[in-house]
């Protein structure tokens, strides 16, 4: 299989890439710069955390009616339009004053944000197929590791050296020149005749087979589990990326250039998860939700070790790194491969959607839930709540495998058939 991008495809991946990148630095800029606006607003962990709830919930809400909408127009325009106004709304956070406006901002940047992953989707959907396709998917999920490594390293040394201010102001310049360059390198529609790799072959049972009740699938097959995994992933790993710097930066006495550095291995070593996560997968023969097991059950077992790590910063720093690493290797199972066993049932689509809207909610808790223990009892008993939860994702994985059978049954009858 041809799996070498022609020139047009090499310039719509870029336009992909560089656009869901730099939303990243719009996005995980707070997380970043959260330690040092809480000091200088003078908020609590729990006010702090709100942000970061706002933001997930608005976000999640906003994927659900985006996906609808894009099918419908530009996706070129759709990506556009969410860098703007994503822009606009951190250029606007970073010179708003009072508490709650800014709160209500950091929402807005939720539904900015919340335009770009489906028209992204979309492009690489219409423009890459058969071993391209897969190639393109795969290169996308880098951008999380880049953005992250980017936001923390670009509004994390503004935020100690100059105010976290700049952390905001400068990550909207980077979105809008962002936006500049989507206007240039992407296009809706390849010409007529355009190579773009091996066409999938379509199975006429796919488009005949009946879309199995939600009841039925929420009894029968292990998605009420998968649910809680998802929620329980999204409150691990999301409170990891949001609290991580904070944590750091606690252990060095506040906001500093070590402290900054430290924070950067968080999201470098969430290249490793991924890779880990590939491999994990091959062993337990391309079984996810066995897969997702094992990792949250590493994810657990780091996150106790927090205790042991927790006075040193540069060891605090690699932990968590790794237990953030473990959760986000999980990411790609949660919402793609794992709806895909639901395939036979005719609801992948579906699946797929409540499984990022539930990670999200998690998302959500992360921030204000995070925020509050800190407040009551300290960063220790954190730890051991992400080691609990951790431990409820992997019990709850293993309690849906059995659904995951009857997925593979009701396939190969499907196949028989």
């Amino acid at each position: 299989m041809n799996a070498r991008y022609t020139k047009n495809q090499r310039r719509i991946w870029l336009g992909c890439f560089i656009s869901y990148a730099a939303a990243y630095v719009a996005r995980l800029n707070m997380g970043a710069a959260l330690g040092s606006l809480i000091g200088s607003l003078g908020l609590t962990d729990a006010q702090g955390g709100l942000f970061q709830t706002v933001f997930a919930l608005v976000y999640a809400a906003g994927q659900m009616v985006n996906g609808s909408i894009v099918d419908r127009i530009s996706a070129r325009r759709y990506v556009v339009a969410g860098l703007l106004l994503s822009g606009a709304c951190n250029l606007l956070f970073g010179l708003a004053h009072g508490y709650w406006a800014l709160v209500v901002i950091w929402g807005l940047n939720g539904a900015a944000q919340s335009m770009l992953w489906t028209p992204i989707v979309k492009l690489i959907a219409v423009w890459f197929k058969g071993a391209r396709r897969s190639r393109a998917s795969f290169g996308m999920s880098m951008t999380l590791v880049l953005g992250n490594v980017s936001a923390w390293a670009i509004s994390g040394l503004l935020a100690s050296l100059v105010n976290w201010r700049l952390s905001f102001i400068i990550p909207a310049a980077v979105v809008a020149a962002a936006a500049a360059l989507a206007i240039a390198l992407l296009r809706d529609e390849p010409e007529p005749g355009e190579d773009l790799g091996e066409e999938r072959v379509v199975q006429r049972a796919s488009r005949e087979r009946r879309a199995m009740p939600l009841g039925e699938m929420l009894r029968t097959t292990g998605l009420v589990m998968i649910l809680f995994c998802c929620v329980f992933n999204g409150f691990v790993r999301d409170g990891i990326i949001t609290w991580g710097p904070t944590i750091i930066a606690s252990l060095n006495g506040g906001q500093g250039m070590g402290s900054t550095l430290s924070s950067l291995l968080i999201p470098l070593l969430n290249l490793m998860g991924v890779l880990l996560a590939r491999r994990v997968y091959r062993l337990f023969g391309d079984n996810g939700r066995r897969s997702v097991a094992c990792l949250m059950g590493a994810s657990a077992a780091l996150a106790l070790s927090l205790h042991a790590a927790g006075g040193a910063m540069v060891s605090c720093a690699l932990v968590l790194g790794l237990c953030c690493s473990a959760t986000y290797g999980i990411n790609p199972m949660l919402t793609q491969l794992i709806p895909m066993e639901y395939e036979a049932a005719g609801r992948v689509g579906l699946v797929a959607g409540m499984s990022d809207c539930f990670i999200y909610l998690g998302s959500a808790l992360a921030g204000v839930v995070t925020g509050a223990i800190s407040d009551a009892a300290g960063w220790p008993v954190v730890f051991t709540m992400w080691c609990a939860v951790a431990l409820g994702s992997m019990a709850f994985a293993l309690l849906s495998v059995r659904g995951g059978r009857r997925l593979e049954r009701a396939a190969r009858e499907e196949g028989k058939a």
